[in-house]
């Protein structure tokens, strides 16, 4: 298995850089910079300090931050930015990244460039597949070039077309009979569609999951008739009060399934946390806690958790550790939020919110006059009381709501929101990968920032079960947030009753919900669905 970057905003440090003489000097190894298509941005430093990055435009406006409170080492420093900041893709233009270290500056010219190509709106006319008949995949372009459509099939990718395409809504028509005597098997697969544009960028690669029968022998079958699609209205925005609000389905049962959520674009990245005896000098470690001004200890947990799902042994203990939550008796207390307060006083300024019952937090010191310092990510919504929209932050709460419990011992979940993928762990061992979407940071101005899928660590508590979205049924929620739920991917209902899942389902692999967890309904190889 490939090892997994979790994030976008990805910071790393030469090995044993020597010592620096001379001035403050930065550079950049794109002088163009498309969001979403990653640039090494390097410096070197006279002495060892805190720097901060910028994007500004020619006359000193700042537009976009690149890092803020970077901890730099004397000599060589290097980090990569892929052109957005909290989600949103840095202007296009002329413009300049400003450093400051130490007092001093430097600055180097760069262009911001369009976003890198995408796929989107991506529909199959049948995924299941025979050689008797053609397969239709329609898709949007964001930009002309060259279409490169594949089969990936127990770990081997078979490329089977490159085919120009223009901006827009565009199609491409399949010739399953064609591809008998290839050696595909029958059973599952994915179709697989990247775009290379004029200037060879690559889009992600977009999966479609398939199920092949009768390659080996194929009798004609009558091509399907398409399924009407009415058109789907969004997802509402979900609304946080501080007081209990209706549930709709039952009470959770007594056990409850850990659920981790990596922060991997929301956050600006501070101080790291060096965690092994062998990990090399200088070299960063990301880790839910990274940034914290408290060091969050040797003993493995779920805040000096490297990300790095390939660590399948490190990743199933955290998920079955205990873990500390805000507790309350009141009804239906995991729909509610605590103020963490700047200082321990109902009457101090609060610095962000935590959902009770259900998000973990760090407990970094009991005090002795009944409140204690804890850590967390603010899980802000868009009525939350404190706008700290995603942050690791530090602050107070009474230690005598604060409750430790004990997640069930079967699987647990790591949720990706850079690869928009979830990962099941079952027994010690990753058992299958889903296609998900999180919550996509819409709107320029102004932004959006409560739709982003809040990070940190939960339980999965309440089976909602199915509910509406407009004319969209979202299938099986299960609350892990407050109002944020994890559930199949939403079906629009046609007019002779059938489930149409063709405007969700071609966007799982990218952001596209207002906050909630959307998952693929197709089973993995393992029989694995939402």
């Amino acid at each position: 298995m490939r090892k997994l970057i979790v994030v976008l905003l990805m910071l790393m440090l030469a090995c044993g850089a020597a010592a620096a003489e001379g001035e403050l000097a930065l550079e950049v190894s794109d002088t163009v910079i498309r969001p979403g298509k990653a640039a090494t941005i390097s410096f070197n430093a006279p002495e060892a300090g805190t720097a901060e990055i910028l994007l500004k435009d020619m006359q000193g406006q700042t537009l976009s931050v690149v890092v803020e409170n970077f901890s730099a080492v004397q000599g060589y420093n290097s980090l990569w930015w892929n052109g957005t900041y909290q989600g949103a893709p840095a202007p296009q233009g002329e413009h300049q990244l400003v450093m400051s270290l130490n007092g001093d500056s430097a600055a180097v010219p760069v262009t911001v460039g369009a976003i890198a190509p995408y796929l989107t709106s991506i529909d199959i006319s049948s995924d299941a597949v025979t050689p008797a008949v053609p397969v239709t995949v329609s898709f949007y372009a964001s930009t002309g070039g060259v279409l490169t459509v594949g089969l990936l099939q127990d770990e081997a990718h078979l490329e089977m077309a490159t085919v120009p395409v223009q901006e827009g809504q565009q199609s491409y028509v399949w010739q399953t009979d064609l591809y008998t005597q290839l050696g595909i098997a029958d059973g599952s697969a994915s179709l697989t569609l990247m775009l290379t544009d004029g200037e060879d960028f690559n889009s992600n690669e977009e999966h479609i999951a398939l199920t092949l029968s009768g390659f080996a022998a194929a009798e004609p079958t009558e091509e399907p008739a398409p399924q009407p699609t009415d058109e789907p209205t969004e997802e509402p925005i979900p609304e946080v009060t501080e007081e209990p609000v209706a549930e709709e389905t039952d009470e959770p049962g007594e056990e409850v399934v850990e659920e981790i959520v990596f922060d991997t674009e929301g956050d600006v990245l501070e101080d790291e946390e060096q965690l092994g005896e062998e990990e090399i000098p200088g070299e960063i470690v990301y880790t839910p806690s990274y940034g914290s001004p408290y060091p969050a200890g040797e003993e493995l947990n779920y805040w000096n958790l490297p990300m790095d799902i390939t660590d399948e042994a490190a990743v199933w203990e955290v998920l079955m550790q205990p873990m500390t939550i805000l507790y309350s008796n009141v009804d239906k207390a995991e729909r509610t939020q605590v103020v963490l307060r700047a200082e321990p006083s109902e009457d101090s300024e609060g610095v962000g919110v935590v959902t009770r019952m259900n998000q973990g937090v760090r407990v970094i010191e009991h005090l002795d006059n009944g409140w204690s310092l804890i850590e967390a990510y603010s899980s802000t919504f868009k009525s939350s009381s404190v706008k700290r929209w995603n942050l690791l932050v530090q602050g107070y709460v009474e230690t005598k709501n604060l409750k430790e419990v004990q997640p069930q011992q079967e699987y647990g979940f790591v949720v990706d929101k850079l690869t928009q993928r979830l990962y099941m762990f079952k027994d010690g061992k990753l058992f299958t990968t889903l296609m998900i979407s999180t919550g996509l940071v819409n709107g320029i101005d102004p932004i959006q920032p409560f739709n982003e899928t809040r990070s940190g660590e939960y339980l999965l508590t309440s089976p909602v079960g199915d509910f509406a979205s407009g004319n969209l049924t979202c299938a099986m929620a299960l609350r892990f947030n407050s109002g944020d739920l994890l559930h199949e991917v939403p079906y629009v209902t046609n007019a002779d009753g059938s489930k149409n899942y063709g405007y969700t389902e071609p966007k799982l692999g990218s952001k596209a919900s207002h906050g909630c967890i959307r998952v693929q309904r197709r089973k993995t190889p393992e029989g694995i669905n939402m």
